[in-house]
């Protein structure tokens, strides 16, 4: 059986213990960071698989540390998941828009924190074989499956497409997304940086998602 090791960067001794507690408990070898730039460093040297990090720490929070390594050829193809006590929306649609895989909140349930992980590295193979039998293209309204539980379907899928979303005033937004991760979004055919925070906000429209 394959053995899958997670990088856990938390700043905070008894948090860290825990989590790497829970994951052994589990099956995983787990390495831990005392804060992002100290995590980034550790990717760099070590065979990781997945990155769990908080985002309040010192030095590099997390959402540095997840768009750095997005950004990095060597390391972007790790699915980074974020756990933060900040529950916002504003927070949420922060760790997505820098490329987070999946933003658990604390307290955190253990289950969740499993399947979050499980979907991406012991299931992963099934998980995208059973996907793959879904259409490669259905629509609905954001009030019945919201942005996010798209983009984790794109993800876990592994799934290169564009999620389409027009809100309820017109506006039309568009997510391309390669390999599971977004790689830009546009709003009304323009593109740049902060498009992506403007149509994650969007709570109530339509959307039309295709995987190619």
């Amino acid at each position: 059986m394959e053995t899958y090791t997670i990088l856990v960067v938390e700043d905070e001794a008894n948090m860290a213990r825990l989590l790497e507690f829970q994951l052994r408990k589990v099956g995983y070898q787990v390495i831990q960071a005392r804060d992002g730039q100290d995590g980034l460093q550790v990717a760099k040297e070590k065979q990781v698989n997945l990155i769990l990090t908080d985002i309040m720490m010192p030095m590099m929070d997390g959402y540095e540390l997840c768009r750095a390594v997005k950004k990095s050829p060597d390391l972007k193809h790790l699915p980074v998941l974020m756990l933060s006590a900040k529950i916002d929306r504003a927070s949420i649609i922060h760790g997505y828009a820098v490329g987070a895989a999946r933003y658990l909140t604390k307290p955190l349930k253990r289950e969740e924190l499993y399947k979050g992980i499980d979907l991406r590295l012991k299931y992963a193979t099934k998980a995208r074989s059973m996907l793959a039998r879904k259409a490669k293209e259905w629509s609905g309204k954001l009030s019945v499956v919201n942005i996010f539980k798209l983009l984790e379907l794109f993800s876990i899928g592994g799934w290169t497409g564009r999620i389409e979303i027009t809100n309820v005033e017109g506006q039309h937004g568009c997510l391309h997304i390669n390999q599971g991760a977004i790689e830009h979004c546009s709003l009304e055919g323009q593109i740049n940086l902060f498009n992506i925070f403007v149509v994650l906000s969007w709570e109530q429209g339509s959307f039309e998602a295709t995987r190619y």
